[in-house]
């Protein structure tokens, strides 16, 4: 008969206990504050090294990924760049993975990544655009988070996400993000 080791082997309420956790922990994510609430769901999903395009400008965004050790594609005007290096500093992250492209045209050279991020935009064209290069950038099984879904524009592209079987939605960080995953 096998011992079993009971100092490393979950309890029986503690393994059922996992997943309601779990669920509180993403149900705190959906009505916090964006801020604290992506902070949480980063630090569970970023990875040190995973590559991320963020396609507008979202400051504070980049520096949080750039917190966790990514390599971070921003494709927005150059002052925005100095923004987030200013962000760094004061959160004491370095902002060295930071490359930053004046469009999206010469963002190719990120190549393949892990992490898109769409920021909000004001018109379903531009953010349509996004989407297309975003589609061309990222990896199967990688990450998609839209922004804005909280206004018109970003509430449309999220209704299609849903209903198309090639993206799951993974999570709804503050009413204002949603997380797809891609799966072919």
């Amino acid at each position: 008969m096998a011992a079993v080791d009971t100092a490393f082997a979950p309890s029986f309420l503690t393994r059922l206990a996992s997943p309601l956790r779990r669920m509180q922990r993403s149900a705190l994510r959906r009505r916090g504050p964006l801020d604290a609430a992506l902070e949480d769901y980063l630090g569970e999903t970023a990875h040190a090294g995973d590559k991320v395009l963020q396609l507008g400008v979202s400051d504070g965004v980049a520096a949080a990924f750039l917190d966790r050790g990514v390599f971070h594609h921003l494709v927005a005007p150059a002052a925005s760049a100095e923004t987030v290096e200013a962000i760094c500093q004061l959160r004491g992250c370095s902002a060295s993975r930071l490359r930053v492209f004046s469009s999206i045209g010469h963002s190719g050279s990120a190549g393949e990544v892990d992490t898109v991020w769409l920021s909000k935009t004001a018109s379903l064209a531009v953010l349509a655009a996004h989407f297309r290069h975003a589609l061309s950038r990222l990896k199967t099984g990688g990450r998609l988070f839209v922004e804005g879904i909280d206004d018109e524009v970003g509430k449309t592209l999220f209704r299609q996400l849903s209903h198309d079987m090639a993206w799951r939605l993974d999570e709804t960080i503050a009413g204002e993000v949603a997380v797809f995953r891609r799966r072919a």
